[in-house]
């Protein structure tokens, strides 16, 4: 049995911390949207026992959370299968566009279809909250709210039609030392509390990453409808609302930060979109 998806990276269109919790985490709130920049998830099912993940992404940060994604799907259904999941990246890592929480989605959603019996929506978004704190937004998708340390996932109203022009530097913004430097002196917050691109983590991120500056003002200064960092880092992006536009940004950022990938993308309505099976 096989099931192969696209899971979709995110940006933080606007991102408040509140605070350490009693559990470690951070009290966060913030705005989500999902875009078509996107990982090939293929997940096989099969007799026998163990859990194998192919990654085109050699040098993983952190956990593989794709793999216990399967392991905890598999231990709340008490079933024993040998699962091969194969990931292509198409999604840069450690830029705080949430690829390795996207693709523990899509894992999840893959299994509970492969391996009965089904598990109720909540239930999955549980299972996905307790994988990582970004997984859950990735059951739902499109334009969210995120409260909590991230679990609490509320969609919200309309479909957003900016197009977003995203540059990831050539670096990366480990979170721990970006919310230890957050901790050690909390920036205010620049504009009004909800205003579309503003990052509570911007600041400790370029204390952290000083160079990240350069990047940061580049995309800033593209003229587009707002700008931001997405998560801690290291990407960042800028919206536009006409195609042309955007795909104008891109062009000229490509020529001028040609150590970054540049990508233009597009809003989705999901998080994860399982492909039709391909013909014989």
């Amino acid at each position: 049995m096989r099931a192969t998806s696209l899971a979709f990276a995110k940006l933080n269109l606007f991102l408040a911390v509140h605070g350490r919790r009693e559990d470690g985490f951070h009290e966060i709130e913030s705005i989500v949207q999902t875009i078509d920049l996107a990982d090939r998830i293929e997940v096989d099912v099969r007799p026998g026992t163990g859990i194998v993940v192919e990654n085109t992404l050699a040098d993983i940060p952190g956990p593989d959370l794709a793999e216990r994604a399967a392991a905890t799907c598999l231990a709340v259904k008490e079933v024993s299968l040998h699962v091969e999941i194969r990931i292509q990246k198409g999604i840069p890592a450690g830029a705080g566009l949430g690829g390795g929480s996207s693709d523990a989605a899509a894992v999840l959603q893959s299994l509970d279809r492969l391996v009965p019996p089904r598990l109720a929506d909540e239930e999955l978004r549980k299972l996905a909250a307790g994988i990582g704190s970004d997984v859950p937004l990735f059951l739902v998708g499109g334009c969210v709210r995120i409260t909590g340390r991230g679990e609490i996932v509320e969609r919200l109203p309309g479909t957003r039609r900016e197009r977003f022009v995203v540059v990831v530097p050539p670096m990366r913004c480990p979170t721990a030392d970006v919310y230890r430097a957050w901790a050690a002196h909390r920036p205010p917050r620049p504009g009004t509390a909800s205003a579309l691109g503003s990052n509570d983590l911007l600041a400790p991120a370029l204390a952290v990453r000083p160079q990240l500056r350069r990047y940061e003002e580049a995309v800033a200064h593209s003229g587009g409808l707002y700008s931001g960092m997405s998560g801690s880092g290291s990407s960042f992006y800028v919206a536009f609302s006409a195609e042309d536009r955007a795909d104008t940004c891109g062009r000229e950022l490509r020529e001028t930060l040609p150590e970054c990938a540049v990508f233009v993308c597009g809003p989705t309505c999901a998080g994860v979109v399982e492909l039709e099976p391909e013909g014989p």
